[in-house]
C-alpha cells in the first residue's frame, strides 16, 4: 500500500515537471528549434500512472 502511495508521489512530480517543461516550449523565443522530449506524452502517462496508483493505494 506504501509503494502505491510512493509511486503516485513520483508520477505527480512528473506530471509537473512535464508540464513546466510543456509551458516552456511553448513559450520559447525560436519555435523552430527541435525538442528533444514530447512533453505532452510524458504528462498524460504521469497523470494515468497517478490515477492508476491512487486507485490501486485506495482500494487495498
Amino acid at each position: 500500500m506504501t509503494a502505491a502511495w510512493i509511486g503516485a508521489g513520483a508520477a505527480g512530480v512528473t506530471a509537473v515537471v512535464a508540464a513546466v517543461g510543456e509551458r516552456r516550449r511553448h513559450r520559447r523565443d525560436d519555435p523552430d528549434r527541435v525538442g528533444v522530449l514530447d512533453w505532452r506524452s510524458i504528462q498524460l502517462f504521469a497523470i494515468l500512472a497517478l490515477l492508476l496508483c491512487v486507485s490501486v493505494a485506495l482500494n487495498s
